[in-house]
């Protein structure tokens, strides 16, 4: 789980120097607003997916979860939704006339993998609250 924690806190620290990247240089090297724009909108998915990552943990962590495939799901979503973005762009800035339609299709595969993490997060913590409270409430009916 530890090294879990290290790459979210890796990742929004390079979520933090991709950011001052985008907003001082791709700018004065492409002059494009909407190349501009899709860079910081990635950069908040990878942001808040880097801190929602450090919070299931978390609660993985308090409610003793082990299961971590939606949080592998999460990292997954993340190199395939911001990774592909940050791969175009880069290929886009080397030779602008460069098409790269391949890589659209793998930023919804990635988005479909945040949300099924997210939704096998709630289910996972959902079973593990279900089971204690009916571990809980067969222990008060013997007391009585």
């Amino acid at each position: 789980m530890k090294n879990y924690f290290v790459f979210f806190f890796a990742l929004i620290g390079i979520s933090v120097l991709l950011g001052a990247f985008g907003s001082h240089f791709i700018y004065q090297l492409t002059e494009d607003e909407k190349l501009v724009s899709s860079w910081m909108s990635t950069l908040n998915y990878q942001f808040i997916h880097a801190l929602g990552g450090i919070l299931m943990l978390l609660i993985f962590k308090q409610c003793a979860i082990p299961d971590k495939w939606p949080v592998n799901l999460l990292i997954a979503g993340l190199f395939l939704f911001c990774g592909a973005y940050y791969v175009k762009l880069g290929l886009k800035l080397y030779d602008p006339g460069m098409r790269l339609k391949y890589l659209n299709y793998l930023r919804p595969v990635g988005g479909i993998l945040f949300v099924v993490g997210w939704f096998g997060a709630a289910s996972v913590v959902n079973r593990k609250i279900v089971r204690e409270a009916k571990r809980d409430s067969g222990k008060r009916s013997r007391r009585k």
